[in-house]
């Protein structure tokens, strides 16, 4: 490209954010809760809405829009020389701030771009029809932090160390930041146990001029480093002054803490980032605009870091343009690529971009001596310096003329291979013009940038930008919008190919932005935003490259982030997190990225000699899909939302261990259609069916408005009881107080892996929040009512409920090879701990073993599997399990697992069947196991010897687990040896175990069975459906053996009938 393209625009950031930048290089792309996108906003829709309910509101009505939490507004009774007087606080944009209080308005605070006013409806009303009021908007009021991202993407289960034993927080990786600074006294950046060590290893602030006693970085002659130890004698105040790098835009101190910070400022850690005890180092390239030079010498900065010390380093780019060709071949791009195969371990994440929406972007097809036109709309403006700027790209170097037509009709043409400051609309007004090829891709581009030099004249009108194809041959060409002074409009622009350079590079990993959290607490109110819960943020760039090359590559969480906040910032006080001044709220694709980046940070830990492309690779392969990505990969979300936990699980296990979050609540709807609930004196409960195997990981939920009370609340784990209420306690946890140590209106996230729950499939459990104490607050909602959620004001009695609370379970496989059904024949020994011991080899499950709290078995138990066929008569698949210490006469549990696969081979030869379908459950009633003492090398009947003891497992103990694809099947043992499943010999009336004394008529049955127990004087029964479900329970005598079925529904049962003396007999009954 010319040398004459500018390659980076300076971005300024105001509170007022009536300006929308979109630079060739490196605008920030951090979106500000008050920034706009495109045309600026005119009035507030909350205002909006007083207008149109003007006479409702004046004669004291209430208005339902206004009542939600997004449309609050700060309302006052005023008195003024009119009298008392109901006024609104707001923010009034304008150029010419000393025009309002000469018109009457009553201004607050005058800002050379806007002022802050108290005004009445009929203010607003004056206000919108003034020329020289740019917008007036109401004033917002937000916060939020980072344990959710955290909790979503896995991080949190493995900082918790709930894998290999091993906290896993970025230790002995580098996280290198490019950005606009970094707060080096934060706390979150010093060692949390001696905060006068600091862990950033360096800063380079390229943006200082040397001064005595400083010098640039090694091998480089601009800017200042800082070390380590200067930053320490900084922090312990010898020398003081000596470190001037500063973060006045604040941007950089906050993707910092995202990717890296430690949480310390407080204590219990809730805006802690990825990497929290990785080292930090920082570059600075600017406090709004970063050359594209900066940005490359940065990457040959941090790789020198990265070699001196020998360790791995991903770094963060939160920055980003529109204008280049947006195939990754611009200089910085190639500076990427370059970095990451300079060695092992050297990783970059970028941030996609925050344009989606402002349709910036145009694709022209032009056949051979043909022209096209790409047409621009540009609003009133007589002030701006910038007006507009537009780059387009041609697929090749074909030569092409460009002519602009301007909105008095003028026009002007430029050849190629010239470029020209056109003065234009009479003077004043200038457009650049440039015809040349691409330095970076040798194709043809044309840019127009629109600028004021002087003057008052308003570019107002429409631009047409003709472009002619000299070739003989069709072009395609793209064209984007990059930057705007003044609202422009792209006509027929749309939304493709807009992710932000350098985040083309083919080595990076380009990173999109959802909704993580919508709703938070501020002030003295909940508010929330009407983006669907947990889907793409709204600006969040799609792509493809222009070559077709996937763009981005994974979605992380971006809205609504808190994290660190420099001191040396000024963001908007309703920003700030309420009680501290350490952290702020932001959001973007530069939100998103550095948890990306973080999260790398991690997967570098398990393995630092991953290469960029394996790491990327990695994250795509485990990234996680849901109804809101739906089929990835595509444009939008990339892969999917990023899961560093399968990740990094992937990398370390031999067999990959996933995590579930498991909610009854709707995910992916507006916060504005759930319910704000406070409970006096209740005990909350929802009841979770976990679909995999493993424990308890964490706990979230989503508090309400209310002010809770100052109260301890105990967060049980409970059994769920023969009436499927919350029964037993199985674990606790107590927050100490609800009021200080909890998020209010905010989604907050509990670690329970401490606790040890485990965790089988299917096997149902309650979460508990006892606030029997006193009052809390919770979020719910009622869009598809699970019946899972139930309140209780004794935490014995239970009511169900007609809305969905918003608690979730987090479970993780703690053993991932339960997901593995052995293959080959497999032996593994071990000692038994209370609750479940599960036996693997070589990556293989063998069998299960529960410690209860009534068993005897103990000490080292060994467990054998046999897959081949030398047995025959009994499933294939047989088991050995026997324990060091009193096998013949030890209590516990046994699980045993088979394939569908097993299963069929037996029935083929078989005439009494096994199921022969994970949904056949009327033969699971003709499952039989046989125990025979003793051990075995071969795994056959003749290897034990001895005589069989027949165990007939409950119905409701033979499960498909469909998460795993296979069957369990689970008994209670007295002595342990060999295991061989077939089915009985015959079948008589579905009789498992042969008793002629017992018997059922009539079968089939309509209204009633006749049950008779021959010589035995008492019996339980138990109903099961095809499903499995239980449906009734009946306890007879020898007077009473008459059952009642009329309730049931036509179709096949499964009656088991024990007698006084346990032993077991089932049924299968046709109800007519």
């Amino acid at each position: 490209m010319d040398i004459k393209k500018l390659f980076s625009t300076k971005v300024h950031i105001s509170p007022g954010g009536t300006k929308v930048l979109r630079n060739a290089a490196a605008a920030f792309l951090g979106l500000y809760s008050y920034a706009f996108y495109g045309q600026v906003q005119k009035l507030d829709s909350r205002f909006d809405i007083l207008l149109k309910n003007k006479e409702s509101i004046t004669n004291g009505r209430s208005v339902k829009e206004l009542e939600r939490p997004d449309m609050k507004l700060d309302q006052h009774l005023v008195v003024t020389s009119k009298g008392a007087q109901t006024m609104y606080s707001c923010i009034i944009y304008t150029k010419e701030p000393e025009k309002l209080k000469a018109d009457g308005f009553l201004v607050q605070s005058q800002l050379p771009t806007f002022s802050t006013a108290l005004v009445t409806i009929e203010d607003i009303e004056r206000l919108t029809k003034l020329p020289y009021v740019t917008s007036v908007m109401s004033p917002e009021f937000d916060e939020l932090h980072n344990d959710v991202s955290r909790a979503q993407s896995g991080a949190s289960l493995l900082q918790d160390g709930v894998f290999n034993n091993t906290a896993y927080n970025g230790t002995g990786v580098l996280v290198g930041i490019y950005d606009s600074g970094i707060d080096w006294k934060h706390p979150d950046f010093r060692k949390a146990d001696d905060q006068t060590k600091s862990r950033i290893v360096s800063i380079w602030d390229q943006t200082l001029t040397a001064q005595a006693g400083e010098t640039a970085p090694t091998g480089f002659s601009t800017g200042v480093e800082y070390t380590r130890a200067q930053i320490e004698d900084e922090l312990d105040g010898t020398p003081a002054g000596f470190v001037r790098e500063n973060d006045i835009n604040g941007h950089g101190t906050h993707v910092s803490g995202t990717a890296a910070g430690n949480g310390a400022a407080f204590a219990d850690k809730r805006h802690k980032g990825f990497s929290s005890d990785a080292d930090i180092v920082f570059v600075k390239g600017g406090n709004g605009s970063f050359p594209t030079t900066n940005t490359i010498n940065a990457l040959t900065y941090f790789k020198n870091v990265a070699t001196a010390l020998n360790k791995p380093i991903v770094v963060n780019m939160s920055i980003g343009g529109q204008g280049t060709a947006h195939d990754g071949t611009s200089s910085h791009e190639v500076a990427v690529n370059s970095f990451t195969t300079s060695g092992a371990g050297r990783v970059v994440v970028i941030s996609a971009g925050n344009d989606y929406g402002a349709n910036l972007h145009r694709k022209v097809d032009i056949a051979a001596n043909a022209s096209q036109t790409y047409n621009f709309t540009v609003a009133s403006n007589t002030s701006a310096a910038n007006v507009f700027s537009f780059i387009m790209y041609a697929n090749d170097n074909t030569p092409v003329t460009a002519k602009l037509t301007t909105p008095d009709g003028q026009q002007y043409t430029q050849n190629i291979s010239t470029n020209t400051a056109h003065s234009i609309l009479g003077g004043g007004i200038t457009a650049t013009m440039y015809n040349y090829w691409g330095n970076d891709n040798n194709k043809r581009y044309v840019q127009l940038v629109v600028a004021r030099n002087s003057g008052t004249t308003n570019v107002q009108g429409n631009y047409t930008l003709e472009i002619t194809n000299n070739g003989t041959q069709q072009i395609t060409t793209h064209g984007w919008l990059y930057s705007q002074g003044v609202a422009t409009t792209l006509q027929n622009g749309d939304n493709e190919y807009i992710v932000g350079s350098p985040g083309n590079a083919s080595n990076a990993i380009t990173v999109a932005s959802y909704m993580g959290r919508a709703s938070w607490y501020s002030g003295t109110s909940g508010y929330f935003t009407l983006t669907p819960q947990e889907s793409i943020s709204s600006f969040s760039a799609q792509g493809p490259r222009v070559d077709g090359v996937q763009k981005p590559e994974i979605a992380g969480s971006g809205q609504n982030v808190i994290s660190s906040r420099s001191s040396d910032s000024s963001p908007g006080t309703t920003d700030i997190i309420a009680g501290t001044n350490y952290y702020v709220k932001n959001q973007g694709t530069s939100m998103s990225s550095p948890g990306v980046a973080g999260a790398v940070g991690l997967l570098l830990q398990a393995n630092p000699s991953l290469t960029a492309a394996q790491v990327k690779a990695r994250l795509t392969a485990n990234a996680r899909m849901d109804g809101a990505t739906g089929t990835v990969p595509n444009m939008r979300w990339g892969y999917g939302k990023l899961d560093i936990y399968k990740a990094v699980t992937d990398e370390l296990g031999c067999v990959k261990s996933n995590f579930e979050t498991i909610g009854y609540d709707e995910p992916y709807i507006i916060a504005n259609t759930e319910s704000n609930y406070y409970f006096d004196n209740i005990a909350l409960a929802v009841r979770y069916t976990p679909t995999l195997t493993g424990k308890l990981g964490g706990f979230s939920f989503l508090t309400g408005t209310t002010l809770s009370s100052d109260i301890p609340v105990d967060i049980q784990i409970r059994k769920v009881n023969a009436n499927g209420n919350p029964g037993d306690i199985i674990a606790t946890k107590t927050i100490t107080s609800w009021l200080n140590n909890t998020q209010r209106f905010t989604w907050n996230y509990v670690n329970l892996s401490d606790l040890n729950v485990q965790m089988v499939t299917g096997k149902e459990f309650y979460i508990v929040v006892n606030g029997l104490g006193g009052r809390i607050a919770m979020k719910a909602e009622s869009a598809v009512v699970n019946n899972r959620s139930k309140t209780s004001a004794d935490g014995t009695t239970w009511t169900s409920r007609t809305f969905d609370l918003k608690m979730r379970a987090t479970v993780f496989e703690n053993v991932a090879e339960v997901k593995n059904l052995a293959t080959s024949n497999q032996t593994k020994a071990g000692t038994v701990t209370s609750g479940n011991n599960y036996f693997t080899n070589a990556c293989q499950l063998i069998a299960r073993v529960e410690k209860e709290t009534a068993s005897t078995v103990t000490g080292n138990v060994t467990s054998k599997v046999w897959v081949d066929n030398a047995q025959p008569n009994y499933v294939a698949r047989r088991y050995e399990i026997n324990s060091d210490t009193n096998t013949a006469a030890a209590t516990g549990k046994v699980t045993l697992y088979f394939k569908q696969a097993d299963f069929d081979a037996y029935n083929l030869t078989n005439g009494i069947k096994l199921p022969t379908s994970p949904t056949d459950v009327a033969n699971k009633a003709n499952l039989l196991i046989e125990k025979y003492a003793g051990t075995s090398t071969t795994g056959t009947v003749a290897s034990f010897g001895g005589t069989a003891t027949v165990i007939t497992p409950d119905i409701a103990d033979i499960i498909w687990n469909d998460t795993y694809q296979y069957w369990e099947v689970s008994f209670q043992t007295t002595g342990f040896g060999g295991y061989f499943v077939k089915t009985g010999t015959t079948l008589g009336t579905a009789d498992v175990k042969i008793n002629s004394e017992v018997s059922i008529t009539p079968n089939p049955a309509k209204d009633f069975v006749n049950v008779a127990l021959g010589r035995h004087s008492k019996a339980a029964v138990t109903i099961y459906d095809v499903s499995g479900k239980l449906v009734k329970t009946v306890n007879l005598d020898a007077n009473s053996g008459r059952i009642n079925v009329s309730e049931l529904v036509k179709g096949t049962y499964l009656f088991t009938i024990v007698l006084e003396d346990h032993t077991k007999i089932t049924k299968k009954v046709i109800k007519e």
